[in-house]
């Protein structure tokens, strides 16, 4: 049958809205990737806030025919989360309720709420949730439960499928179920009693074969995710408790997850770690069956060519360079509620492994700063070796899972395999307790020769697996499409036909993500594969984990940086292949999205594993498109600067006057007048701040230390806002409060003309921007008197800026000041409450804590707005793109109790737009501790 997608696409729009949807070229492809080695283009892309927007979409899918892939986050690794047709995303703003019970042993979690945000929720109550994958800072939760993943210490016992209470259903054809509501299911036995039949008959089939249930009992022993959770058929025979765990681990196949309530698990209050160094694998894997028990919550083992990719890095131990080679390292944790408990466990640990020599003797820490270390090892191996992987190369992670007996002799067989397809850079590595390993290679997939290698690779890995060890080809990444070939190949015909029964009960169209799980395409692994083509030295290392995506200001306006990256490297693909007309094509479309609206804010740099920095690429990109009369504007106003500086701040002046003339109406529409004829003129809004200006300090009195201030372009070109209730500017506040502390002050005479060059760089002139910034280091280090007296910034962001020129004299920015030498030194009156951002400028360098700590000491309640990351003004981006300052903030107003009047940072554009989008006034912290402090 023809689909026809211009029908669905209009229907779509019509019934969910413009916004929801889009078939635009460009956006479908920048969501064709997840973090597996796929890429698949949809044809449809819907974001979805609401259960309502999902049923409709689903009816209209079923109406046409057309097939539905779920997707959270997209931080899975097997393709699973991209697919043809209609790609459903879930929205940037709805299924994110959380809601512990009165007695804290359930926790009821929306389908996009971040796993570590759940924990986090919990964390008062010393609970957690059971799973526990590595990607839980990134992950949600219907892509946790969809693929049941698990990590270092949920092992078997508490992943998804043993934690899992109720959940909320979206079936295929729109009905709605509710596993731990009567009433749904009463409703549900009335609407569906086919599929409830169907299930049951399933299982008790199952049951009755006590072959088969032996066989699935065995296989669910140790880590599986291949296939589907076909141990719901032997572990239970009501219907509802089949739907609920058969959901797990069925990856977008079977319904679509709507919120899901978790039995809580607890959070052990003490740990300690010990890194045991064995001489060789075989006596590392032998040190993990006497281990295996309540004494130990982990136990992660590591290859030797794990400890060499790590050995000589930063942050790990010096002494890794000094092991004999063939070394393999076990490092154990043990958790406990009290001291006395851990040190049981800790000494029965050491006493099971005694007998088993060691490089050097096992000793565990309980001390976070040591144990830090150990586990710092482990979760760099990822990175390190994305990271240090070559230019155009892929990393491919996979995880297989055996018996405990058999580890040795399967991590032998796999490191033989790496070197025979010409992977020698593989590294194992795994959760030893549950049988799981890890590995990654990092292939090349530029030539069919290269897949052909894969394709081999991957045969021999399956048939080393199932064949010889009656392993897992899957332990906790689910199966995607990059095992579904494998699947009846480890379970056997009768299972793999009860799978495809399952599939039948719950997606008789077959339209819930085809292809995964079960696919009878045998090289369904080795298709679809996305190319990874040279971009640029800031992002090639980019593996599209997606972990950026949280952080992103701009996720909910149109990309994250994977999706940048991802449509950068298309047009390179394009650019390569010979297609000059098509990667011109797509460069134009995509601008506005890869590069006028990135914030360029660098919090992916943070988040990134292997340290991309798509907002350093962005303002690289930006250089050609400077058109030589904008040159010239540019190189004017680094040469006058002082007085365009004036002038700007001035103009603000007048426009407030003209506003409070003429109002609202009259003034916008002089400003898009203005607009029209430069784009240089800023959008405007009615919290519009006055112009700034810089006030002269008092005269130095003898015997006082001296700080030499420089006031930041932007305390001395926006002044206070309509919503601020201090008339004073910024640099009238520092200078009060710094003289206050007993500090003579002194400011650059041409301060107006200095600038840190952030307003050039933005905009990809990095010629000036380097010169601004050399010009005010110079200064500085000359009126401190090369460092004598102290230099202090009242900005984050231009700190930041001026610090990445290495002046040689120490920098300050005010917020470090005013924390290291104010606070201990002067008498503070509490307020009330306030709301405190801690924005990229502050994540970059590190000072939250300071920040926090300076609001602690004036307030008794600090509200800190969650997931309110950057601010998306972007220097002065926000007057010009202010639709990146209204997406970052769309959730601010209602983050803050009504009680609170009054917010604070360290930067003032940021705090310009914080104010109009969160409806109070935010200001400088000096603004707070002047007034705690008089």
């Amino acid at each position: 049958m023809t689909i026809n997608y211009q029908v669905v696409m209009d229907t779509l729009t019509s019934q969910l809205g413009a916004d929801a949807v889009s078939n635009d070229p460009v956006r479908r492809f920048a969501w064709s990737t997840d973090a597996s080695y796929f890429r698949i283009v949809p044809k449809i892309v819907v974001h979805a806030d609401t259960p309502e927007q999902v049923k409709i979409t689903l009816n209209i899918a079923k109406a046409n025919s057309v097939p539905v892939t779920f997707r959270a986050a997209g931080t899975s690794l097997s393709g699973q989360a991209i697919g043809e047709g209609i790609l459903l995303i879930l929205g940037h703003d709805g299924f994110r309720n959380i809601d512990i019970s009165e007695d804290k042993l359930s926790i009821t979690l929306g389908a996009a709420v971040i796993g570590s945000d759940a924990n986090l929720a919990l964390k008062p109550f010393n609970k957690k949730i059971g799973p526990d994958p590595a990607t839980l800072a990134s992950a949600k939760i219907a892509g946790m439960v969809a693929n049941n993943a698990s990590g270092m210490c949920c092992g078997t016992a508490q992943n998804s499928y043993q934690t899992i209470k109720s959940a909320k259903l979206i079936f295929a054809d729109g009905t709605e179920l509710d596993t731990g509501c009567p009433h749904s299911k009463a409703a549900f036995s009335q609407s569906q009693p086919m599929l409830l039949a169907a299930l049951s008959d399933l299982a008790q089939l199952t049951q009755n074969n006590p072959t088969l249930a032996a066989r699935i009992r065995k296989k669910f022993s140790i880590k599986n995710t291949t296939g589907y959770s076909i141990n719901a058929l032997v572990d239970f025979s009501d219907p509802f408790d089949l739907i609920n765990h058969l959901i797990v681990g069925s990856e977008g196949t079977l319904a679509f997850v709507n919120e899901v309530t978790y039995h809580t698990v607890e959070e052990a209050k003490y740990k300690a770690s010990a890194m045991a160094v064995f001489f060789n694998m075989e006596d590392a894997a032998s040190a993990i069956p006497p281990i295996i028990g309540d004494s130990v919550a982990a136990a992660e083992l590591l290859d030797w060519a794990s400890i060499k990719s790590v050995t000589g890095k930063a942050g790990m131990p010096l002494w890794l360079s000094n092991l004999p080679e063939g070394s393999a390292i076990l490092l154990i944790e043990c958790r406990a509620n009290d001291a006395e408990t851990l040190t049981k466990y800790t000494e029965d640990v050491i006493e099971k492994i005694a007998h088993i020599k060691t490089e050097r003797p096992t000793e565990f820490s309980n001390d976070p700063a040591v144990y830090g270390q150990y586990w710092a090892m482990r979760s760099g191996l990822f990175p390190i070796i994305g990271g240090a992987r070559p230019k155009g190369t892929s990393v491919i992670i996979e995880d297989v899972a055996f018996e405990v007996q058999h580890l040795a002799a399967a991590a032998a067989d796999l490191t033989a395999l790496f070197h025979k397809h010409g992977y020698p850079e593989g590294v194992i590595y795994g959760h030893a307790l549950a049988g799981n390993f890890h590995f990654i290679i990092t292939p090349t997939f530029a030539s069919q020769d290269d897949i052909n290698r894969f394709h081999g690779f991957m045969q021999d890995v399956a048939e080393m697996v199932i064949n010889k060890y009656d392993g897992s080809m899957k332990a906790e990444h689910g199966t995607g499409r990059a095992v579904a070939p494998f699947v009846e190949m480890e379970w056997g015909s009768d299972a793999y036909t009860l799978m495809k029964q399952i599939k039948q009960v719950f997606d008789p169209s077959g339209l819930l993500n085809p292809g995964v799980i079960l696919n009878d395409d045998t090289l369904v692994h080795v298709k679809n594969i996305k190319p990874c083509p040279v971009v640029d030295d800031f992002v090639d290392n980019c593996i599209e984990c997606g972990f950026c995506e949280k952080t992103c200001p701009t996720s909910a306006l149109n990309f994250s940086p994977r999706q940048r990256i991802a449509v950068l490297r298309e047009i390179e693909r394009l650019e390569q292949s010979g297609d000059q007309q098509a990667a011109a094509k797509m460069r134009a479309s995509s601008k506005y999205d890869v590069i006028d609206t990135c914030a360029a804010c660098q919090l992916c740099t943070i988040a990134c594993p292997v340290d991309n920095s798509m907002g350093e690429l962005t303002r690289k990109l930006r250089t050609p498109y400077i058109t030589t009369t904008e040159q010239k504007v540019l190189d004017f106003q680094a040469k006058h600067y002082g007085a365009v500086n004036q002038v700007i701040s001035t103009g603000f002046d007048i426009l407030n006057i003209v506003h409070k003339i003429t109002g609202d109406g009259i003034t916008n529409s002089i400003m898009k007048a203005g607009r029209l004829i430069s784009k240089e003129v800023p959008y405007w809004n009615p919290d519009f701040a006055k112009g700034g200006k810089v006030t002269k300090p008092s005269a130095p009195k003898e015997g006082q230390p001296t700080v030499l201030y420089f006031p930041a372009c932007g305390g001395r070109t926006f002044g206070p806002t309509p919503k601020d209730p201090d008339n004073r500017t910024l640099p009238e506040v520092v200078i009060t409060l710094l003289e206050r502390a007993g500090y003579n002050v002194i400011i650059p005479e041409n301060t107006r003309s200095l600038c840190c060059g952030q307003m050039w760089e933005s905009k990809g002139d990095f010629k000036n921007a380097n010169a601004k910034r050399d010009e005010l280091i110079e200064t500085l280090s000359r009126l401190s008197e090369n460092g004598k007296v102290p230099v202090v910034v009242d900005a984050l962001s231009c700190t930041y800026r001026t610090l990445t020129g290495n002046p040689k004299v120490k920098v300050l920015d005010l917020v470090e000041f005013m924390h290291d030498e104010l606070l201990p030194s002067m008498t503070i009156t509490k307020k009330a409450n306030i709301t405190l951002h801690q924005g990229c400028s502050a994540r970059k360098m590190k000072l939250e804590p300071k920040l926090q700590a300076i609001a602690d000491a004036c307030t008794h309640n600090v509200v800190l707005p969650e997931g309110i990351n950057c601010c998306g003004y972007s220097g002065e981006k926000g007057l010009y793109k202010p639709e990146i300052n209204a997406s970052a903030l769309r959730n601010i107003k209602k983050l803050i109790p009504l009680e609170t009047k009054e917010g604070y940072y360290a930067n003032r554009t940021c705090e310009v737009g914080l104010t109009h989008h969160s409806g109070i006034s935010y200001r400088h912290l000096a603004y707070l501790l002047e007034e705690c402090t008089r």
